[in-house]
C-alpha cells in the first residue's frame, strides 16, 4: 500500500513534476535501457538477466535463472501492455513518461502500485540480496548496481544517503518504503531519491 501522505501529495498534481520526470528518466536510462540503444525492449530484459545471473553466480541451467526469466517475461509483457502505445514492441522515452503519468492517477485511485511494478520491486530486492539473508548490505548493493553502470563511489554515496550512514537496515520493508519514495515523492530531501544510485538531483 502507498502511504496516505504520499497519496495526498499526488492528489495535488495533474501530471508528473519535473523532479519526478528526472528520476524516471534516470531509471529508464540506467535500469531499463540496459544496452543503451535509446529504447526499451525485450533485449534489455535479457541483458538484465545476464547481469543478475553474473552477480548471483547462476549458470545457464540454474532454477533461479529460469524462474527469474519467467518473472522478467511477466514484467515485460505487463509494461509493454501499459506503455507501448503504438504496439511496435518498444517502449520509447515518451511512452515511458506517459505511462508513469497514467500510473500516478491509478495509484491515487487504488492506493497501490500495479502488480507488475510490485513484482519488479520484489525481484530487484531478491537479486541484490545475494546472501539470501533478507538484508541488502553495502557490498551487495555496490556489486549489483555497479553492474548496471554506476561507479563504486556512486553506489557507496547513495547507500550511505538512504540508510543514513548504514543506521537503517535495508531489509524488504525498508526497501519497499524507499522504492515508493523514489517513484512518488516530490520532496528533494527524501532518502528514497537515492535508491537507484543518484544522490544529487
Amino acid at each position: 500500500m502507498v502511504e496516505s501522505k504520499t497519496i495526498e501529495t499526488l492528489q495535488e498534481m495533474t501530471s508528473l513534476t519535473e523532479f519526478q520526470k528526472r528520476k524516471l528518466e534516470h531509471l529508464y536510462d540506467l535500469f531499463y535501457d540496459v544496452n543503451s540503444d535509446g529504447k526499451v525492449d525485450w533485449n534489455d530484459f535479457l541483458c538484465s538477466l545476464e547481469k543478475i545471473a553474473k552477480i548471483n553466480k547462476w549458470d545457464a541451467e540454474s532454477e533461479k535463472k529460469k524462474s527469474s526469466l519467467e518473472t522478467l517475461k511477466m514484467i515485460w509483457e505487463s509494461l509493454k501492455q501499459k506503455a507501448d502505445k503504438n504496439s511496435d514492441g518498444i517502449v520509447s522515452h515518451d511512452e515511458w513518461l506517459l505511462m508513469w503519468s497514467d500510473c500516478a492517477e491509478a495509484v491515487i485511485a487504488r492506493q497501490e502500485f500495479p502488480y507488475w511494478l510490485s513484482a519488479y520491486m520484489a525481484f530487484m530486492f531478491d537479486c541484490a540480496d545475494t546472501s539470501g539473508d533478507e538484508v541488502i548490505d553495502k557490498e551487495e548493493y555496490r556489486n549489483t548496481y555497479s553492474e548496471f553502470g554506476l561507479s563504486a563511489e556512486q553506489c557507496d554515496k547513495a547507500y550511505d544517503q538512504f540508510t543514513d550512514g548504514e543506521k537503517l537496515s535495508l531489509d524488504r520493508e525498508s526497501f519497499s518504503k524507499l522504492w515508493h519514495e523514489y517513484f512518488l515523492s516530490e520532496d528533494v530531501t527524501a532518502k528514497g531519491n537515492a535508491l537507484f544510485g543518484k544522490s544529487d538531483w
